[in-house]
């Protein structure tokens, strides 16, 4: 085969496909030099029926994996519709009830008192929740008072205030817990939203519910129920 392609490059037709750069050879490029390679092929030395029904098995091999893949994208966008159709018609018998999903966000209008909630496996010896900002610097810290420690459900709210006592601008902004275990050990808590679903949006990265004026994941979904 290689041979045989030198030989095809020799001609002034096979230099442009020779020289033309892509990264992959698609079966209509193969066709095109397995033709070339026959017209450029030495009369008294042809290529051996071997090799030429090697090459030609490689096409076909070549032909049938680009059909399987066209096949696959197709299906895979079919999928996707149907996901998506499927989604859209389950979520929307829950527009206006309560969810709860895992998320760290919280949105401020000006006025409200943001809230989210987290879990303890343990009482915990101390923490502090860290409030960001949508480009991650700190506006507000402060401590978790023992009650909030202790194992279980809980919930904290935020004023809406920085470190300095002032309001915050309206925005999306993220919220941090940190605890300490008795035994030393600082880890992050994984923390949750609960709210009345106010849209359903489908995405090209996924399909998003709008809680309390975020958007989360439809795959962070812990729980619905019609009433808090």
């Amino acid at each position: 085969m290689i041979s045989s392609i030198n030989q095809a490059n020799a001609s002034g037709n096979a230099i442009g496909i020779a020289t033309k750069k892509e990264t992959s050879m698609g079966k209509d490029d193969f066709l095109k030099l397995l033709t070339i390679q026959l017209k450029s092929q030495n009369p008294m030395k042809p290529i051996d029926n071997m090799e030429f029904a090697a090459q030609l098995a490689q096409f076909s091999q070549l032909e049938q994996l680009t059909n399987i893949r066209t096949i696959l994208e197709n299906q895979n966008s079919i999928f996707q519709e149907l996901k998506q159709t499927l989604e859209g018609t389950v979520m929307g018998t829950v527009l206006g009830d309560y969810a709860t999903a895992y998320s760290n966000k919280m949105y401020f209008n000006g006025d409200n008192t943001p809230t989210i909630g987290y879990s303890l496996d343990s009482t915990a010896q101390k923490g502090e929740v860290i409030i960001k900002d949508a480009s991650g610097r700190e506006v507000r810290r402060f401590p978790l008072d023992s009650r909030s420690l202790e194992q279980g459900e809980h919930s904290i709210s935020w004023d809406g205030t920085d470190n300095s006592g002032n309001k915050v601008p309206a925005g999306e902004y993220y919220a941090q817990i940190v605890v300490t275990n008795p035994n030393g050990s600082t880890f992050n808590v994984s923390t949750y939203a609960t709210g009345k679903i106010e849209a359903i949006r489908f995405k090209t990265d996924g399909t998003v519910l709008v809680i309390d004026n975020v958007e989360i994941p439809l795959k962070n979904l812990i729980s619905v129920k019609t009433k808090v």
